[in-house]
């Protein structure tokens, strides 16, 4: 399978090239271009990425995802391609499926190994806070003094 990609979109371009590029090839010499410009015109097959239901590559997407719909668009236009023997072999359907489990493996291992910060920040300490801290404890214990001898002189 020879896939070339052409995107408007520069986020969707590198994402394929980085999904597929063991499957790269030109324009000519390609099985079929991979667009999200609906107003391309090709002589090779066109498979469309969008958000549209007839695209053929639903975004967003993962490489198991995107694998699944190319395949499914490779088999669909089996006809179109030159000849009979470029469809994908057992071995290049066991190797998109071994690179989608390497995809999954790779992000829970990631989202496993995140640990976001959950203790509040740590500011640094000085002399004015503890003057602050001691002189409140100071003004709570005299407070609390002065309302105890009101309470014994009203009994």
């Amino acid at each position: 399978m020879k896939v070339a990609i052409d995107c408007v979109s520069p986020l969707v371009q590198s994402s394929l090239n980085a999904f597929l590029k063991h499957y790269l090839a030109s324009q000519e010499e390609c099985d079929f271009i991979i667009t999200d410009d609906m107003q391309k015109v090709s002589q090779k097959p066109l498979c469309f990425v969008g958000d549209d239901e007839c695209c053929h590559i639903h975004k967003p997407f993962t490489q198991k995802s995107l694998l699944k719909d190319i395949q499914a668009f490779y088999e669909q236009h089996l006809d179109k391609f030159a000849t009979p023997h470029e469809s994908i072999t057992l071995h290049e359907t066991a190797t998109l499926n071994e690179l989608a489990t390497q995809d999954t493996e790779s992000s829970l291992s990631a989202l496993k190994a995140f640990e976001p910060p959950m203790s509040a920040p740590q500011y640094p300490h000085d002399d004015l806070e503890d003057k602050i801290q001691a002189l409140c404890e100071q003004s709570a214990k005299e407070l609390a003094h002065k309302i105890m001898t009101l309470l014994k002189h009203q009994s």
